[in-house]
């Protein structure tokens, strides 16, 4: 009795091999192009840096997990930025990425999620820093002052690099204005939402913490980069003379020896 020829798999007629054949080679093409991309080198976002004005003298790790050394803005060498990218954000047409950075002289740390519209939603935000640090990332913020500035937010959403809400508290400690002559005028608290004030804009209650001044204020952050601030300022018993003077230039005080003050502005 003759036997049967055997039948090729790969034959035609047998597409469940081909079919299989295919599925391995896809995945394994998927499969090296994630790793060519989970390893493409941290230097490529050097080009995303620079449209900010930022550079580095280093990079290493990854695209997705780096970090970047001796940052420098403006000429100011800064610190060093490490960035640890959630890459199934892009699944929902977003950037999401947890950022820390390291300065000479103090830190700061967000989750941070960037969509097309240009909004950028941060949380778990945490800073340590000087304010002459502030003034060196935002030219015009703080300018000529001197203290640390230091706080939690567990909600900051950015438009164009505006607030336009804010869930947090901030801490000015050691504070020199030159506005108030060259003498530290203590701590202030600054912390938003300010309850006092329901409003839809960015508002934030402003008080002082210690000090020789006496401090109660509402600070009001509006679309186009304006801000208003509104408050009271006393001397308390023992300021220095000159920072009395300088308060001589609000006005007169009322009967408990505050004086009304206003400014306003754009950024």
């Amino acid at each position: 009795m003759a036997r049967a020829p055997r039948r090729d798999p790969t034959a035609r007629g047998e597409p469940g091999a081909a079919r299989a054949f295919g599925k391995l080679l896809t995945v394994g093409l998927a499969a090296l192009a994630c790793f060519a991309v989970a390893t493409l080198p941290a230097s490529l976002v050097s080009a995303l840096l620079q449209r900010s004005g930022i550079s580095a003298a280093a990079y290493s790790g990854t695209i997705w997990s780096g970090v970047a050394s001796d940052v420098a803005l403006r000429g100011a060498t800064l610190g060093e930025l490490r960035w640890h990218v959630h890459p199934m954000a892009l699944l929902r047409a977003r950037a999401a990425a947890d950022v820390t950075f390291a300065g000479s002289d103090g830190s700061a740390s967000a989750s941070v999620s960037a969509g097309l519209g240009g909004t950028v939603d941060l949380s778990n935000v945490r800073l340590d820093l000087p304010i002459e640090f502030l003034a060196q990332v935002a030219p015009g913020v703080a300018r000529n002052w001197h203290g640390r500035a230091s706080g939690a937010f567990t909600e900051l959403k950015l438009v164009s690099a505006w607030p336009v809400a804010a869930e947090g508290t901030l801490q000015l400690t050691g504070l020199v204005m030159p506005q108030l002559g060259q003498v530290t005028i203590g701590s202030i608290e600054i912390v938003a939402p300010d309850p006092r004030t329901p409003s839809t804009e960015v508002t934030a209650r402003v008080s002082d913490k210690e000090g020789p001044l006496s401090l109660d204020a509402n600070l009001t952050l509006s679309p186009g980069r304006a801000f208003d601030l509104q408050g009271t300022v006393a001397p308390r018993v023992g300021a220095p003379p000159d920072l009395v003077r300088s308060l001589e230039f609000l006005g007169p005080a009322d009967a408990d020896g505050r004086r009304q003050f206003g400014v306003s502005g754009t950024l």
